[in-house]
């Protein structure tokens, strides 16, 4: 354990956490966005098409007609010459979903291919970056800046050492078991740039500086650029957008709280620790559809007139209520209406798979099932099924291109 008098000292001048775009733009990294922004590319992987192109410039267009009533974002006019890769690139390029030397044309790494082709569903997506995410990133920092990390015997994996304190934090106080966005620039991070801070060394000082009794005046800044807090706080919105931590809402951004989200902490640990296996995967997502259903003021009328409207599973036909839900075809989150023309009445099992991303419909009533859910439903499940008239078709087209799951 270090002293409680240490204090780090930053390893080079210009140390400090990088997360993809010194152009912040901290909608991206929103699910619906970056993945979004994913699926529209795979539509031109490798055929020549470029960022710049009118074509590419249509789909991110309709993009953000599509998300506008839930995320402000310019996406449309992020076009031609000052596209949104050039400009903004990086978030795909340091999470390995585009090349890191792109030369304009639109091409997706088979790891962006799996993604955008849903082989790789959203959770998993998550998990291998919270276990992958390295720092040096040689796909958004030049080697002269990673050989000077490496010859300083740096190597970090920042979501890795994010959720380990916040497990740490929890098995001692639950109610303690969150980092603002000034314990992270403040302490976290200049203490990751000494090397060998251990975990318990993070909390240690978390807890001296919540008790009054850490001096941070003689620490380190590592937050000299002007956007270097907002970059910072990348790290923790990453883990609220896929589910590991809950947000808090504070007027003032440094003072927001990023709890663990206590409903999947087995699994978080599971990940943080062992080799990623598909039944972790799963009872996450089990887990956190439950619970952002339970969690909608409006889900027991939305249930009743939806079960009302539909009667049966619209994709198995049971027709027993008791294991019947009522699925949002718009998630909730993103402004999802509470009516019926925006749900389906589906079996329990069904539901977390639709919910998850395991299971698709488009608005022509194509089912598509995920490799994992084609293992044990591929037999049970039809190809197609028929929409039902009161469903809006447009809300099915938005999951259909723009969503993929919790």
């Amino acid at each position: 354990m270090l002293d409680r008098n240490f204090v780090p000292t930053k390893p080079f001048p210009s140390f400090k956490w990088k997360w993809a775009s010194l152009q912040c733009t901290e909608s991206i990294n929103d699910p619906v966005v970056l993945l979004g922004v994913l699926f529209r590319m795979n539509k031109f992987d490798s055929t020549g098409i470029k960022f710049s192109s009118e074509q590419f410039g249509q789909e991110l267009q309709q993009l953000e007609d599509d998300i506008r009533d839930s995320i402000s974002i310019n996406l449309g006019g992020r076009v031609g010459e000052r596209n949104i890769i050039r400009n903004s690139g990086q978030y795909w390029k340091a999470l390995n979903l585009i090349p890191s030397n792109t030369r304009g044309e639109i091409e997706l790494t088979e790891f962006g291919r799996k993604v955008a082709n849903r082989q790789i569903s959203q959770t998993e997506f998550s998990a291998i970056i919270v276990k992958t995410f390295t720092l040096p990133n040689p796909a958004i920092q030049s080697k002269e800046e990673c050989d000077l990390w490496l010859r300083h015997g740096l190597r970090i994996h920042p979501l890795h050492i994010i959720l380990s304190i916040l497990m740490r934090l929890y098995e001692k106080d639950r109610e303690s078991a969150y980092l603002t966005i000034l314990e992270l620039t403040e302490i976290v991070i200049p203490l990751s740039g000494c090397g060998s801070a251990s975990i318990d060394d993070y909390v240690s000082f978390i807890e001296l500086y919540r008790l009054g009794n850490l001096d941070l005046s003689h620490w380190p800044n590592c937050c000299t650029g002007a956007n270097d807090v907002r970059i910072a706080r990348e790290f923790l919105l990453f883990l609220a957008n896929y589910g590991y931590v809950l947000k808090s809402h504070d007027r003032l951004k440094i003072r927001e709280q990023f709890y663990i989200n206590s409903l999947i902490i087995d699994e978080i640990k599971e990940i943080l620790f062992e080799p990623i296996e598909a039944g972790v995967l799963l009872e996450i997502e089990r887990k956190r559809s439950n619970g952002t259903r339970n969690n909608r003021p409006n889900q027991r009328a939305f249930r009743r007139d939806v079960l009302d409207a539909c009667k049966r599973c619209v994709i198995t036909n049971f027709e027993m209520p008791e294991i019947l839900e009522a699925a949002h075809i718009k998630p909730f989150k993103y402004h999802g209406e509470d009516t019926i023309a925006n749900g389906f009445a589906m079996r329990t099992d069904i539901h977390i798979l639709f919910d998850t991303g395991h299971l698709r419909i488009s608005d022509q009533g194509i089912i598509e099932l995920s490799q994992t859910a084609r293992l044990d439903y591929g037999s049970a499940i039809p190809r197609r099924i028929e929409i039902p008239d009161f469903i809006n078709r447009d809300f099915l087209r938005w999951r259909w291109e723009n969503y993929n799951g919790i």
